[in-house]
């Protein structure tokens, strides 16, 4: 996918729900090409975190590759944590959708399902 549609990808992301607060595309090296925080919302970590986390992140999902085999692609993946909600969609092999949720948003999975939504779109038009 190129940048332009990357890009494009994350901007659908944010009229899902008000409680989304980050929508970006990491590379499967760690690397964020496009999307970010929502405007006026303050990210939890410093930049230097967000960093260590976009690695953390591909590296995960390059590790669950290990077990394609014996279960099937990963569709995507998440974590709840005691101050947010993480979901993590790879995309054509070499990247990522992160999205974050705010922690007080109780109906993750129809969002989880939108997003899905979207992306099946974006990638086949």
């Amino acid at each position: 996918m190129s940048d332009r549609r990357l890009q494009e990808l994350c901007e659908k992301i944010y009229p899902i729900n008000q409680h989304i607060r980050f929508a970006g595309i990491i590379t499967k090296m760690g690397s964020l090409v496009a999307g970010g925080m929502r405007p006026d919302i303050e990210s939890l970590e410093d930049r230097e975190d967000s960093s260590k986390l976009y690695v953390q992140f591909a590296l995960m999902t390059e590790m669950r590759k290990d077990f394609d085999d014996i279960f099937g692609k990963a569709i995507y993946s998440f974590t709840e944590r005691e101050k947010i909600k993480l979901a993590s969609f790879p995309l054509d092999g070499n990247h990522i959708l992160r999205v974050s949720i705010e922690k007080k948003e109780r109906d993750h999975a129809q969002i989880i399902q939108k997003i899905l939504d979207i992306i099946e779109t974006s990638i086949l038009s």
